[in-house]
C-alpha cells in the first residue's frame, strides 16, 4: 500500500512538471517570426506595466485609469478610457476574475520539506526547538493566493484604418480585486485572426 501511495504520488508530480513543457513546445512551434513578442516594460503610480507595445505616457495613463476603474464596467460597450489613443474603445470579453490558491505548489513545497526531514539525523529532530524553527520555516515559505482579472477591449486605430483586439490581464494584492500589482497588456490582432 505504501508503494502504491508513493508511486501515485510520483506520477502526479511527474505529469505535473512534464505536461506544461509539452504545451510551451507546441506554442512556440506555432508561432511565426511576425508573431514574436517584444516586451517593454512601464512603472506608474507602483504598478508595473508590460506590454508588447509601445505605449505613449498619455496611453499608459488611459491604461492605468481603465484598470482602476474596471471594477464596474460597461460589458460590450464604449469604456471612458481608451488604452490606445484614437477611434472608439469597447469591452469584446467582460472581466473575469480567479483567484488561484497555488494549493499543488503548497504541496509539492511540503513534499520536498518532509523529503529533507527525513535526511536530518535523529539527533537533531529529538530537539523541540529544531523542529519549532523547521515548522517555522516551512510556514514562511507558504506561497499566498494569486488574485487575476483578465479581459479583452478593442479599439479602432484611424491610423491604421482597423479595429485592434488587446488582452489585458491584471495581478491583484487583495482578494477584493481593488488593488492592482502588475498589467500585462498586450495587442492580440492575431489570436482573433485579424
Amino acid at each position: 500500500m505504501k508503494k502504491l501511495c508513493v508511486f501515485s504520488v510520483s506520477l502526479i508530480i511527474f505529469f505535473s512538471f512534464v505536461a506544461p513543457s509539452f504545451a510551451s513546445k507546441e506554442v512556440i512551434t506555432e508561432t511565426s517570426t511576425e508573431q514574436e513578442l517584444k516586451e517593454y516594460a512601464y512603472f506608474f503610480k507602483g504598478i508595473e506595466i508590460m506590454s508588447n507595445l509601445i505605449l505613449t505616457e498619455q496611453e499608459i495613463v488611459n491604461l492605468y485609469n481603465e484598470v482602476m476603474s474596471i471594477g464596474t464596467p460597461i460589458v460590450g460597450g464604449i469604456t471612458s478610457y481608451a488604452p490606445i489613443s484614437g477611434g472608439s474603445t469597447k469591452t469584446e470579453i467582460p472581466p473575469i476574475y480567479r483567484t488561484y490558491k497555488n494549493t499543488g505548489v503548497n504541496e509539492a513545497k511540503n513534499l520536498i520539506f518532509a523529503y529533507m526531514m527525513k535526511k536530518i539525523p535523529k539527533k537533531l529532530t529529538d530537539s523541540v526547538f529544531l523542529n519549532w524553527l523547521f515548522v517555522k520555516l516551512n510556514s514562511w515559505s507558504k506561497i499566498s493566493p494569486t488574485y487575476v482579472g483578465s479581459w479583452v477591449s478593442s479599439s479602432y486605430s484611424t491610423a491604421e484604418k482597423k479595429r485592434n483586439y488587446h488582452a489585458t490581464v491584471v495581478h491583484y494584492e487583495k482578494s477584493n480585486y481593488t488593488s492592482p500589482k502588475s498589467v500585462q497588456y498586450f495587442q492580440c490582432n492575431y489570436w482573433f485572426g485579424k
